[in-house]
């Protein structure tokens, strides 16, 4: 039979196997994103860490729907902190009968450092009209 310190230093090991993060610390980012002043009924926006300004890590993402996004969604992840570039891709509401819909623009960028502050940070993006796809 085990001694109770045995059982004791099993449990701790195992408590402190499944504590902490992995991977660097991720931030909640919300926001509108308009075409040419107009809100973006669908698409997708990407956060990734712009290297050339020395930042790297994995890729934050939202889905864009009726113009909004959050990072807070589920099936979202959050965005690194520092600089980063913002791609995204935007067009019409979906259509279940059309399978590959025209967007009206695909991997426009915008650079942006976040340095949050609180629980979220809010970014808007306006992409210009000439931008079209």
């Amino acid at each position: 039979m085990p001694s109770r310190d045995a059982f004791l230093m099993f449990a701790l090991v195992m408590t402190l196997a499944g504590c902490g993060t992995r991977g660097p610390e991720r931030f909640q980012l919300t926001g509108k994103v308009t075409f040419d002043g107009r809100p973006v009924p669908s698409g997708l926006i990407r956060f990734e860490a712009d290297a050339t300004q020395g930042n790297s890590g994995p890729v934050g993402y939202a889905t864009i729907k009726d113009g909004r996004y959050t990072t807070a969604e589920q099936g979202s992840k959050g965005a690194l902190k520092g600089p980063l570039v913002a791609i995204m891709t935007g067009g019409p509401a979906s259509n279940p009968q059309v399978e590959f819909p025209e967007m009206w623009f695909t991997d426009y960028t915008a650079k942006i450092v976040l340095e949050p502050h609180g629980r979220m940070t809010t970014f808007d993006f306006d992409v210009p009209r000439d931008k079209k796809k």
